[in-house]
C-alpha cells in the first residue's frame, strides 16, 4: 500500500470483474482525483477501467473482501481486502456510518423483507423439496448406492430380522430369470417387510416368513419379485429413502457428506409397511409372460397388494401359453425351508 496525506493518490491490490468478463481479474486499485482506476498488474500500467467515486455503492462484503460497484446492477464490482483504501472511499461518497444513521424504521423494513425471505425459502422448500430429492437420487449411483442399500439390509437384519441360507445356485436361476438385464441379487429374510423390496443398489429383499402362503407354488415367489421391481420402476427407492432423510439430508449426502444412523433406522422401520405404489395389471401381466412365468398362482395375492386378479385368471388371454419351470421341486423345499 502506498499512502500520501490526505489521500492524495493510494494504491492496493484488488478482483476486480466487469460485464464484460465473467471472471475476476487481478488488478492494481489507483484512489485519486474523484476516481477510483483499476490498472492491470502486469506491470505496464494499462488503464482498464476507471470509477466516479461520487456514484459508487458498497455491497455486503464477503468474509475476506469489502465489495464495491459503480452502480446499483451489481454487474460489474471491486473487491478489496485492505482497511486503508476501503476507509478512504467511504469517506469520500459517505458509506461510512450510514447505518447509524439509517431512520429506525428502516429496521422494521429490514426485518419484514428478512421475515418474507424466510417465507418464500419455507414455501419453495416445501413445494419443490420432492423435485429435488428426485434430481439428488438421479445424481446418486454407482457405488454410493450399492452402499446405501447396504446399509438400509443391515438395519434391516438389526430390527430383529434375520437372514435366510439359500444356496446360491437357487437364487442364479431366480435372477437369471427374473433379472437378466440388471445386477440385482435376490435376498431372503425371515420378516422386516410384508412382501418384496427393492433397495438402492439393486439388492432385492423377500420375506421368507411368508412362504407358508406359497405351497407348492415358487410362480407366488417369483411374482412378488416382479411386483417390487415395476414398483421400483414407478418411483425409485432411493427417492424414498431421500423422502424419510429430509432435503438437507438429502444434500449432505450429494455433497459426500455422513448422514446420521438413525436416519437409516427410521427408513428400515418403515419398510414394514404394504407399499401404496400401485403397478397396473395388464403390466404385471406381460411381465409374466416375458419370464415365461404361470401368471395364475399369483392370482390370489393380488387383492392383497390393491390389484384386480381377473387378468390373471382368464385362460383365453394365455392362448396355448406354456411356462418354464422355474425350480426342481427339491430345489422349492429347500429354499422353503431355508428360514427354518
Amino acid at each position: 500500500m502506498i499512502a500520501f496525506p490526505g489521500y492524495v493518490i493510494l494504491e492496493c491490490e484488488g478482483l476486480w470483474q466487469s460485464p464484460e468478463i465473467t471472471t475476476k481479474q487481478s488488478v492494481i486499485v489507483k484512489y485519486g482525483n474523484d476516481t477510483l482506476t483499476f490498472l492491470s498488474s502486469d506491470g505496464t500500467g494499462t488503464v482498464l477501467r476507471h470509477w466516479s467515486l461520487d456514484t459508487i455503492i458498497e455491497q455486503p462484503p464477503s468474509e475476506y473482501y469489502y465489495c464495491f460497484s459503480p452502480d446499483s446492477s451489481g454487474n460489474e464490482f471491486i473487491l478489496i481486502n485492505d482497511d486503508l483504501m476501503v476507509n478512504a472511499i467511504r469517506d469520500l461518497v459517505q458509506v461510512e456510518g450510514q447505518d447509524d444513521e439509517k431512520p429506525k424504521g428502516n429496521f422494521w423494513k429490514f426485518f419484514g423483507k428478512f421475515i418474507a425471505f424466510v417465507l418464500v425459502m419455507v414455501g419453495i422448500t416445501y413445494y419443490y423439496s420432492d423435485y429435488i430429492g428426485q434430481n439428488i437420487a438421479r445424481a446418486i449411483v454407482g457405488p454410493k448406492r450399492a452402499e446405501i442399500g447396504e446399509t438400509i439390509y443391515t438395519n434391516i437384519l438389526e430390527l430383529g430380522n434375520s437372514e435366510c441360507l439359500v444356496e446360491d445356485t437357487i437364487m442364479d436361476k431366480f435372477e437369471n430369470r427374473l433379472f437378466p438385464e440388471t445386477n440385482h441379487e435376490i435376498r431372503v429374510v425371515s420378516g422386516g417387510i410384508p412382501s418384496a423390496r427393492v433397495l438402492p443398489g439393486g439388492i432385492v429383499v423377500i420375506n421368507g416368513a411368508q412362504f407358508k402362503l406359497y405351497n407348492d407354488k415358487p410362480e407366488v415367489f417369483a411374482g412378488y419379485l416382479l411386483l417390487a421391481n415395476e414398483r421400483n420402476r414407478i418411483k425409485d427407492s432411493l427417492i424414498d429413502f431421500m423422502e424419510t432423510a429430509g432435503l438437507l439430508t438429502s444434500l449432505r449426502l450429494l455433497l459426500g457428506r455422513e448422514i446420521s444412523p438413525y436416519i437409516y433406522q427410521e427408513f428400515a422401520a418403515e419398510l414394514d409397511k404394504p407399499s401404496t405404489i400401485y403397478v397396473p395389471e395388464n403390466i404385471l401381466y406381460r411381465k409374466f409372460l416375458e419370464k415365461d412365468i404361470l401368471p395364475e398362482p399369483f392370482s390370489i395375492f393380488l387383492l392383497s397388494e390393491g390389484m384386480k386378479p381377473e387378468l390373471f385368471i382368464d385362460e383365453d388371454n394365455l392362448g396355448g401359453f406354456f411356462a418354464q419351470q422355474l425350480l426342481e421341486d427339491t430345489e422349492w423345499i429347500k429354499l422353503q425351508n431355508s428360514c427354518n
